[in-house]
């Protein structure tokens, strides 16, 4: 006689009892822990990511630089376009490097301006002159800002369009540059005076400036006039109108002059910073 389970037959249709399985109250909590543990291991994960791309994105960039300043072509012809190129290093990805190009013109063309150039990639910035007609000297500055840096301004450019006449028969000359005050501030009238000689009677002598600060950068300039000592002076008009004149504001000035004879001569470039 054989004894053992004895199971249901389901094809005879017998009725199969299901017997619950009770779980104990420590699985239980046991799952509820565990499901914490996972919730907590999520948000600290959370947590240090953010807090690291947060690191990465306020870590200081390298000093704000202009590393190299380029202009083709190098000898221009009149009527084509100069493109200037502009290496900067410094900025962050939150508080990008900006440039800007600011120029001034003598002689052929005579004028200022600028604007801000185009980040092409890998820390270049390029930015466009011209065309200017024959017989122009262009002079012109790149300068780059970033967050709390700047401005930074690069070393003076200056090359002629076509043909200059330089060091002529009529041996015209600036000397004797003075201005005053000489450490101004952001309401004084800057005042500059230059002594001009030439062998030639007709004299036509200007001045250009361009102005860097925090937010901008602006440039201007106009004729000088002889006071009556003979000397040439801006008359009290070296000023910057349109432009804010706030402290800290850098200014480059230069003068220039062209006789009868057609003639020039340029000064060298002088600054000063509104205290």
């Amino acid at each position: 006689m054989e004894h053992g389970l004895h199971l249901p037959d389901l094809n005879r249709g017998e009725r199969v009892t299901r017997i619950p399985v009770e779980r104990s109250p420590l699985s239980e909590e046991r799952r509820r822990k565990r499901r914490l543990l996972a919730l907590l291991s999520i948000l600290v994960a959370v947590g240090v990511g953010v807090t690291l791309i947060t690191y990465v994105l306020l870590q200081p960039g390298p000093p704000l630089r202009i590393m190299s300043v380029a202009v083709s072509p190098g000898r221009p012809a009149a009527g084509e376009t100069l493109t200037v190129v502009a290496t900067i290093q410094g900025g962050t990805f939150l508080k990008p490097a900006s440039a800007s190009l600011t120029f001034a013109t003598f002689f052929g063309d005579e004028g200022s301006g600028g604007g801000s150039m185009v980040s092409t990639g890998e820390n270049r910035y390029q930015g466009r002159l011209g065309p200017f007609i024959n017989g122009t000297e262009v002079w012109f500055v790149v300068s780059a800002v970033s967050g709390s840096e700047g401005p930074v301004i690069s070393s003076q450019v200056t090359l002629d369009v076509g043909t200059i006449v330089r060091n002529g028969s009529s041996g015209i000359a600036i000397a004797q540059v003075t201005q005053i005050p000489m450490d101004p501030d952001p309401l004084d009238t800057v005042v500059v005076t230059a002594q001009v000689t030439s062998q030639s009677t007709m004299l036509q002598v200007s001045f250009s400036y361009m102005a860097f600060y925090r937010n901008g950068q602006g440039s201007g300039g106009g004729s000088m006039i002889q006071d009556t000592s003979g000397n040439w002076t801006t008359g009290g008009m070296f000023v910057a109108p349109v432009m804010p004149r706030f402290s800290g504001t850098v200014f480059y000035y230069r003068i220039a002059a062209i006789d009868g004879t057609q003639n020039t001569a340029t000064s060298a470039v002088y600054n000063y910073t509104l205290r």
